[in-house]
């Protein structure tokens, strides 16, 4: 009995064991042992490291970019004496030489722009500063266009130097005629007091406004080569300025004596002696207006041109070649 219990136990325990599923191996191919491909997730890896290490790097340079940006921006608000974002270099302006370095002062009418321009009465009465841009060719420009140009502006300067100018001589005609320039006249004439000088702040003004400032028996201004109308006014077929020939303006000194009368550079002498204007002729200064702009002149316009032209002044009489 005890022999078949043992039998039939392990008959059980082998069917049981049977019952149990095994893991069976696949048969290898060609003999060759399976390897797992890892190459594939590698160049991956690398490629999203290396595209974000790129992007990174963008956004690290845009933002040192935004950054210097916005320094130099607020810097350069914050003062405007000193570029703060550009290399400090040397204002030449400031630089001063022993020489004074101003060749063109000694230069006197050589230095005038060459220009030409008609003196025709019938089509130059009235030329105005105006006409020079509105007509710029040379064969429709006159004379007395330059002329009231340069009165204007140089009348200007004097006044806001405090030198107290006035028309006088040629331009004063001008105003009493026709309220106009004088069309075949060459210059201008302006009376002034005070003193003037070379490279004193009128000089400089008239400098920066593209006029040649300089004394010739008397300080005389004309039109300089870098006056901002220089292209259109310069005729290339007139040689070195010669004295005379250029539009240009008379600057006559005036000076108060006793509070009686005025010594006028300019008037005309009575044996040898130059006349003597009385006071109350020439102040309170009296007003004119030449092409709508008004000029102080002297108190007494026509005692003036009578002492200087005679009783016929108003009788125009264009000078001989």
């Amino acid at each position: 009995m005890a022999t078949n219990r043992k039998n039939t136990e392990i008959d059980i325990s082998f069917a049981e064991a049977q019952d149990i599923p095994h893991r069976v191996a696949e048969p290898l191919k060609h003999g060759k042992i399976p390897k797992i491909s890892c190459a594939g997730s590698t160049v991956v890896t690398t490629v999203i490291l290396l595209m974000v290490g790129l992007v990174a790097f963008d956004i690290s340079m845009e933002m040192h970019i935004l950054s210097s940006g916005l320094d130099c921006f607020l810097l350069a608000n914050a003062t405007l004496e000193v570029p703060t974002c550009s290399p400090t270099t040397v204002n030449v302006s400031s630089i001063e030489y022993h020489s004074g370095h101003r060749a063109r002062n000694n230069q006197g009418y050589s230095y005038c722009l060459p220009i030409s321009g008609r003196k025709d009465t019938s089509f130059c009465t009235a030329a105005d500063r105006m006409d020079l841009v509105a007509l710029p060719s040379k064969e429709n420009r006159c004379y007395a266009s330059v002329l009231h140009m340069l009165l204007v502006e140089v009348y200007e300067e004097l006044q806001a130097s405090g030198k107290s100018p006035i028309i006088v001589f040629g331009s004063l005609l001008g105003a009493v005629r026709d309220a106009s320039m004088i069309p075949f006249t060459e210059d201008a004439d302006i009376g002034y007091s005070g003193d003037l000088a070379a490279n004193n702040e009128l000089h400089l003004a008239l400098w920066r406004k593209g006029y040649h400032f300089f004394f010739y028996d008397i300080w005389r201004v004309c039109v300089a080569p870098t006056h901002p109308l220089a292209a259109s006014l310069y005729d290339p077929s007139l040689p070195v300025t010669a004295s005379f020939a250029v539009p240009y303006v008379d600057l006559y000194a005036m000076e108060q004596i006793n509070n009686t009368e005025w010594n006028l550079e300019g008037m005309k002498k009575v044996n040898n002696t130059r006349m003597m204007l009385p006071d109350d002729k020439i102040r309170p200064f009296a007003q004119m207006t030449i092409n709508g702009v008004p000029f102080d002149t002297v108190h007494d316009p026509k005692f003036f041109l009578v002492e200087m032209y005679g009783d016929e002044f108003m009788t125009p009489k264009p000078r001989r070649a």
